[in-house]
């Protein structure tokens, strides 16, 4: 099974050992240290559940917890340098930041009103129509963020069931291809010291 320059097949025992070379997932440079990345791939029937985060926040939790947990999921560490695991690391923070910023202005809404701040009052409804405003304008960048920016910036992977299979295939995308080819390389080169017949193939070393 050929990969693409960009992309590599494993199995998720693969990675959730740490079991590759050390090459830098997102630069090719030899890599300076190691980071935890959480895949999961939501069936297609979950997208669906996308409509709710138009009606209101709630449908977003709501529409969050349920593709979470009917996603396929793999966990485990990749070789980068140091830049790039910081890069990665802004990548998946800061839209979380923003996120978290528009839930605590609305919370402050929320609670001046519960705290009988008259509404009537012009300079109070301003204000609190304001921080309403900025928390939108925050929350899109947000989710903007964390649905585009984060995956072009980071390492990213599809899950799927192997039929026949205990294990799970992960095609780890928006890799180097100097990583790529050193994964590939170990593949092959472990399915000429093992290969046997009736044993299922390593991703990759065809």
């Amino acid at each position: 099974m050929a990969s693409r320059p960009d992309r590599v097949l494993i199995w998720s025992s693969q990675l959730s050992a740490n079991d590759f070379p050390p090459v830098c997932a997102m630069t090719g440079r030899p890599a300076e240290t190691w980071r935890k990345f959480r895949f999961w791939t939501p069936p297609p029937w979950a997208y669906a559940l996308l409509v709710l985060v138009l009606l209101e926040l709630p449908g977003l939790i709501v529409a969050a917890i349920v593709t979470a947990a009917v996603s396929e999921k793999a966990t485990g560490f990749l070789p980068l340098t140091r830049s790039s695991r910081r890069l990665v690391g802004l990548a998946f923070w800061v839209p979380i930041g923003f996120i978290i910023a528009s839930v605590a202005l609305w919370t402050l809404v929320i609670a001046a009103a519960l705290a009988g701040v008259d509404s009537s009052d012009p300079a109070a409804g301003g204000a609190a129509g304001a921080l309403i405003g900025v928390g939108v304008i925050l929350l899109m960048f947000g989710l903007i963020g964390r649905l585009v920016m984060t995956p072009l910036l980071s390492p990213r992977a599809r899950v799927t069931v192997a039929p026949g299979y205990h294990d799970k295939l992960v095609e780890i995308r928006n890799v180097h291809p100097a990583f790529v080819a050193a994964v590939v390389a170990i593949h092959q080169q472990r399915a000429a010291v093992y290969a046997q017949p009736n044993l299922p193939q390593v991703p990759g070393s065809n």
